[in-house]
């Protein structure tokens, strides 16, 4: 590596160490020699490497004696060498099927015998490229999924100081979007202020766009902003989750142009209710479904079943585009057996819609600590009006 520029890792080289360590031991108890590691949130959890071209076919080769290499597409070489700790990276260029100069690497390295897991549930590996490394590897290749993901759900110390960095970011994006709801500005103003914030703030590239759906939209689930102009009597519900160094803590709230409906109100209330008993019942020990009872309970007795028909909130950390969610890990959800652990992280967001006519929401971030539940995010919960 050039002297030019200095390797910048988020953490200290310790903690990937016993990042690895720790899959060994995972590794071990599957009796895999090698795991072909693709997902980008996983990849940098366990060596730091990080690029806007995380798209890209890429992937991690972990051995049994914690020996990395990582494959990357050959204009990736500056951001691996930056901001990982890979020494062997492996290079393909833009006329190489990536697949086949995976396994040519490997087979370089005595890496493709014994047991070979593949990682099953990667965003970016195409279900082609998946097909040609598991012919190639034969009896060798073992789908596997969870293991890595395992060790994301506990969050270290420092990635906890991360996420709190993090919520204090997403606290000025939101402050600052809220601010801008009046009459007359339009949900891409909105933006435009949260995007603001957030990045004054010294935050990073967003791993979801800021949410902001207004007016009648405000009751469709899953819209965002696309010019419309509050006028007076809208509500307005905003979501977003401000960056630092790859993680997310995620707040959502909800502010109206003028006074709003006594059943926006209403609806509004449940939700912060809700979100308390949820968090009131957080604690180490208890099985990931019962937050959610207890927020499905305050929005059953409030007369809202239909209008929630969703989980109560989802683990969260490091995330890349397109979302900040890690619901595939652990989720506050109905039937949800995980057993809560201190250093847990949750985004808990109940919201509440009326089919094209008005939605509000309320969230917090959330840490699992050794006696209950610590928020992370510190914003008033009122209904801004």
């Amino acid at each position: 590596m050039s002297d030019v520029l200095e390797k910048q890792l988020v953490f200290p080289r310790e903690e990937y160490e016993s990042r690895i360590k720790r899959l060994q031991q995972r590794m071990a108890e599957q009796s895999l020699d090698v795991l072909l590691v693709f997902t980008p949130e996983n990849t940098h959890y366990l060596c730091g490497y990080q690029s806007i071209g995380y798209s890209s076919f890429q992937c991690l080769a972990v051995s049994s004696q914690g020996r990395l290499m990582l494959l990357v597409r050959e204009m990736e070489l500056g951001c691996a060498e930056y901001s990982s700790t890979v020494d062997d990276i492996v290079l393909y260029s833009d006329n190489q099927a990536p697949a086949e100069a995976l396994l040519a690497a490997l087979d370089a390295r005595k890496l493709a015998k014994g047991r070979v897991g593949v990682e099953e549930e990667a965003q970016f590996l195409t279900a082609r490229d998946f097909g040609r490394v598991m012919a190639k590897l034969g009896r060798a290749g073992l789908p596997v999924h969870g293991l890595v993901e395992a060790l994301r759900a506990i969050k270290s110390p420092q990635e906890i100081e991360c996420l709190r960095e993090s919520a204090h970011i997403t606290e000025a994006g939101m402050a600052e979007g809220l601010a801008a709801v009046k009459a007359g500005v339009s949900e891409n103003d909105i933006a435009a202020a949260m995007f603001h914030g957030c990045m004054a703030r010294g935050g990073e590239y967003l791993s979801s766009q800021p949410i902001i759906t207004a007016g009648r939209k405000s009751g469709v689930a899953h819209t965002t902003f696309h010019r419309y102009v509050l006028k007076r009597g809208d509500v307005a519900l905003l979501e977003l989750g401000g960056c630092y160094n790859r993680y997310t803590a995620a707040l959502m709230r909800t502010g109206c142009v003028g006074e709003p409906p006594a059943e926006v109100r209403r609806m509004y209330k449940t939700c912060v209710e809700g979100l308390a008993a949820c968090i009131a019942a957080i604690k180490p020990g208890v099985r990931a479904e019962v937050p959610h009872r207890a927020c499905q309970a305050v929005i059953d007795d409030a007369g809202y079943t239909e209008n929630f028909r969703k989980r109560a909130g989802y683990s969260v950390g490091v995330s890349f585009p397109p979302d900040w969610g890690e619901g595939h890990i652990v989720s506050l959800s109905e039937g949800d057996q995980t057993i809560l652990q201190p250093g847990m992280v949750f985004h808990i967001p109940p919201a509440l819609r009326r089919y094209g006519m008005y939605g509000v929401g309320v969230s917090e971030t959330v840490l699992v600590t050794k006696t209950g539940a610590e928020i992370l995010t510190h914003l008033s919960q009122d209904l801004v009006a």
